[in-house]
């Protein structure tokens, strides 16, 4: 799949997701309060795994994992697996805008094989995969806990 076609489904994606789904997750760089509402919407199961600096709040569907990541009380990363993408205009908040203008960029840019990477001025956002395969994951730099590499958000 070209790096433009990548670019295309992701935009096409969010496009449906703000139609079609309620807002269902902990938004990126807001308090971590609703990941239980997030679980019931989800008819999911959550599991916590705490590090030193940060926790992991993972919420596990039969079509869809996402892990949020959580320092101070803050989501300040968030990744996904699974069969569908998430909510992205749910999971991203405020942030959702400046990752649609860093898409639309990009789109333009040259074509890459693999994970699209894509960076605004506050956000980065790396998806990949296929139908039936999504990943990705989105982080704040600028909330990164001292000592976390963006290799430690999977």
């Amino acid at each position: 799949m070209t790096h433009r076609r990548a670019l295309e489904l992701a935009l096409a994606f969010s496009l449906i997701l703000i139609i079609d789904l309620p807002r269902t997750w902990a938004v990126l760089g807001e308090p971590a309060s609703s990941v239980e509402t997030d679980r019931v919407a989800l008819a999911g199961h959550v599991s916590m795994t705490t590090a030193p600096l940060y926790t992991i709040q993972e919420i596990t569907t039969s079509e869809l994992v996402v892990r949020e990541y959580v320092s101070r009380d803050t989501v300040f990363a968030v990744a996904w697996t699974g069969r569908r993408p998430p909510n992205l205009v749910s999971l991203f908040g405020s942030y959702f805008q400046e990752y649609l203008e860093a898409a639309t960029a990009a789109a333009s840019g040259p074509r890459m094989r693999g994970m699209t990477h894509l960076q605004g001025p506050h956000v980065v956002v790396e998806t990949g995969g296929h139908p039936g395969d999504i990943r990705g994951r989105a982080y704040l730099p600028s909330l990164l806990p001292s000592g976390m590499t963006k290799e430690m958000i999977q």
